[in-house]
């Protein structure tokens, strides 16, 4: 029967407990450091070696999370960590950064790569390039629909990890800049302030459309009614979501999931999902309801859980009528309520609860003290499942969870004694004292299988003994215990001494040349207003171009820059699924037949079927390179130039070398995303140009709403602009190019801008702060 992996998400060494008696086969943790749950307990090195240990030792596999963004003076740090995971033998490293993927790859082979869903793997091309550069298995963006999951499977052989159970991010992993813009927290370094979890007002023109509403809060993910499909196409390996959850969370879903797993692989024809499991779900965590994700469509409200973030348990009834006076709450609950359980209220204003302290039974009503007002009918919801809870704690409480060995027992008279324990290709012997004849009663071949197969609470269980011995021999039943007890510890020590590195080749950092010349300035627009502005001006020596699917803008765009002998550049969208990919690929003789001068590139597809071009390849911001080796990769790869990551500082952009370009100017996306919040509110831009939309946040700030109705994505702005003064704040760096970015900005505005950078005058067109220049965690 074939095998699927079910990982299980980790944060402390309970939730690993919790995951590894209900059935997990691997677990994802996070180390202290370099991991994208800084806010998890995490584990350092010892806690480490246990839980790896402790994994090996009842045949479940560890994948260790180093998947954030590495700073150049980090890279030190890095490499003591890898070489203290290589020591402990785990199976696999998740990975966002390429210049980590690289150093694993050269320095600790036998660590498999996994590709992170933060590098936003979501086209067969993204695929492809994972694959060659060395990775083994490739988390998918969540994105992804189940139809374009089969067609990479079929395509390529590489292993595919997707999600099935837990929190969406809004925003395509590892292309939200959302929390570092809010509060200098980065997502890609860990340390997410989940702003998508906040109320935004909707502006339409600058008027307030919507008030106060959670727009970009998805419902968790729940896949149990569709898992034989997931089977059936082939995916490898089932992640649930939750490092930051209870145990008693990651004991319910691990359980549950375990079992529909199983049941999927081995009767799919009769597989059918029990209501009570599901209420088990509900009432451990659920955002409002599960949603089945992007698996069987694109995007929709459905997904998104507007009124509230937050748990909210399982609906159980509804209030009949409320006292004010004496401040009782009459409750109808169809579900029986124990001593311990919590409720909520959900009032049309301010949400209530209370707890109960004795038995209600199901189908009646009750009364129970309630501080604040509740309206009639509001609906009740159970959001502490005590006895749940109890009944979850249980099942790993004590470790019972074993694996399969195999035994040979040799006693011949005259003779040491020897038992050998087999497991998965390792053999552990343990030599006893010579077998003596038997003065009177004997010990017998079946007495001594009996007593060595008592493998009591180690974590195998001896399931079959082959074993040779002579009649009439004698030896104490203690030695017995003694040769099982060393044989034990034998192959427990081979467990876990496998798959370790003991030596490494000294960490050598790859070196980028320096460049040493004065930066060009290049303006990056996307409208032809824009563009006619930027001409004017000689000291921009290069034009980027946002390719918007129309070729005839394209060429409109690119006789323009010939007729002023301006170098232009196509900048291709942040996300290119395989429609996108198609337009690309079809229009792509044409360009490569053009007078343009090179490509900027946003994702890992689009950059790998240009890889045979000879026109210059531009790595944009959003592919994340914060250090050197990052940058070395790149240009191994004939990339001509590497935007650097916007999350980083000005002495962080110092210690980086080679054909650097920054960007200098510019509302950059905080977001990019499949969900639209217009489309969800009927006011999708691709039906009626309503209007400029853009989100406001409880201090003020405006957040425009750009949105790609070709590729059907939307995209959050920066609320103000990207500005770094060069002169102030670039010197003496490793930069070639300098970029300014326009987006929505008019004739004038763009005018205004290119003023101040270049001809110095001072104009009020956005904030003077170095927005992306300071330290971010």
């Amino acid at each position: 029967m074939r095998q699927v992996e079910l990982l299980a998400p980790v944060g402390k060494f309970e939730n690993a407990l919790a995951a590894i008696e209900n059935g997990a086969n691997a677990i994802f943790v996070g180390g202290k450091v370099f991991n994208a749950r800084q806010f998890a307990d995490n584990f350092d090195e010892d806690e480490l070696e246990k839980i790896v240990n402790y994994c090996k030792l009842r045949g479940v596999k560890t994948h260790i999370t180093v998947n954030t963004l590495i700073k150049e003076d980090e890279l030190p740090e890095l490499m003591q960590y890898l070489e203290s995971l290589a020591r402990l033998g785990v199976d696999a490293v998740i990975v966002q950064d390429l210049g980590v993927a690289y150093l694993v790859k050269r320095y600790f082979p036998q660590i498999e790569l996994h590709a992170s869903t933060q590098m936003s793997a979501h086209s067969l091309e993204d695929v492809l390039f994972l694959k060659a550069f060395g990775f083994k298995r490739v988390v998918l963006a969540r994105e992804m629909q189940l139809e374009e999951i089969k067609q990479i499977k079929d395509a390529v052989d590489i292993e595919i990890e997707t999600f099935i159970h837990g929190a969406l991010c809004y925003s395509y992993s590892g292309q939200c800049l959302f929390s570092s813009q809010i509060g200098g927290r980065s997502g890609n370094r860990g340390r997410c302030a989940q702003p998508c979890r906040m109320t935004y007002d909707l502006l339409e023109d600058g008027e307030e459309k919507i008030k106060s509403t959670y727009f970009l809060s998805p419902k968790d993910l729940y896949s149990l009614s569709f898992l034989p499909q997931l089977i059936e196409i082939g995916i490898d390996s089932f992640k649930m979501e939750g490092r930051m959850k209870s145990p008693e969370y990651v004991a319910s879903v691990t359980r549950v999931y375990r079992k529909y797993v199983d049941l999927a692989l081995k009767d799919p024809k009769h597989y059918k999902v029990e209501q009570e499991d599901i209420e088990m779900l509900q009432s451990i965590f659920n955002r409002g309801g599960f949603s089945e994700g992007y698996y069987f469509k694109k995007a929709g409200l459905d997904m998104m859980t507007e009124k509230t973030p937050k748990n909210i348990g399982l609906r159980v009834g509804h209030i009949v009528k409320y006292d004010k006076r004496n401040k009782l709450a009459t409750i109808y609950t169809e579900k029986t309520l124990n001593p311990g359980d919590g409720l909520e209220i959900w009032n049309k204003k301010k949400h209530t609860g209370t707890g109960i302290s004795k038995v209600y039974p199901g189908g009646q009503t009750f009364t129970v003290r309630v501080e604040d007002w509740v309206d009639e009918k509001s609906p009740v919801y159970l959001s502490k499942n005590n006895t749940l809870l109890k009944a979850l704690r249980k099942t790993y409480e004590k470790a019972q969870r074993k694996v399969p060995v195999q035994g040979k027992l040799v006693g011949k008279l005259g003779e040491p004694v020897s038992f050998t324990l087999f497991y998965e290709g390792l053999e552990a012997t343990a030599l006893g004292e010579i077998l003596e004849a038997a003065q009177s009663a004997p010990l017998t071949k079946e007495v001594a299988i009996e007593k060595l197969s008592k493998l009591g609470t180690t974590s195998f269980e001896l399931t079959h003994v082959d074993a040779e011995w002579d009649d009439d021999v004698y030896m104490t039943i203690s030695k017995l215990n003694e040769l099982r007890r060393e044989a034990v510890a034998h192959l427990e020590a081979l467990i876990c001494e496998s798959g370790t590195q003991k030596t490494y080749a000294p960490y050598t950092p790859d070196s980028n040349q320096r460049y040493e010349g004065k930066p060009s300035y290049h303006a990056q627009v996307r409208t032809i207003e824009q563009l006619q502005v930027v001409l004017d001006y000689p000291q921009l020596q290069a034009v980027y171009w946002e390719w918007q699917y129309n070729d005839r803008k394209m060429q409109e765009a690119l006789e323009l820059c010939e007729a002023k002998g301006k170098p232009m550049y196509i900048v291709f969208p942040a996300i290119t699924k395989e429609k996108a990919l198609e337009r690309i690929k079809k229009s792509l003789p044409s360009f490569e037949a053009s007078g343009l001068t090179g490509y900027v590139i946003r994702t890992l597809g689009v950059f790998y079927i240009l890889m045979s071009s000879h026109k210059e390849k531009v790595i944009d911001y959003n592919l994340n390179v914060m250090n050197n080796e990052a940058v070395y990769q790149w240009s191994e790869n004939g990339v001509t130039r590497i935007t650097t990551s916007a999350e980083l500082a000005k002495e962080e952009l110092e210690c980086l070398e080679g054909p650097l370009e920054t960007i200098i100017y510019g509302r950059l996306p905080v977001m990019t995303t499949e969900q639209c919040v217009l489309g969800n509110h009927e006011l999708c831009q691709k039906k009626k140009q309503t209007g400029k939309y853009s989100l406001r946040d409880r201090k003020g700030a405006i957040w425009p709403l750009t949105t790609d109705c070709v590729g059907c994505k939307m995209q959050i702005l920066m609320h103000e602009p990207l500005l770094i003064e060069p002169e102030k704040y670039l010197q003496n760096m490793s930069l070639m190019v300098y970029r300014i970015w326009f987006t929505e900005e008019n004739a004038k505005e763009t005018k205004e801008v290119l003023e101040s950078l270049l001809n110095g005058k001072k104009v009020t067109f956005a904030s003077q702060k170095a927005s992306f220049l300071k330290p971010i965690d």
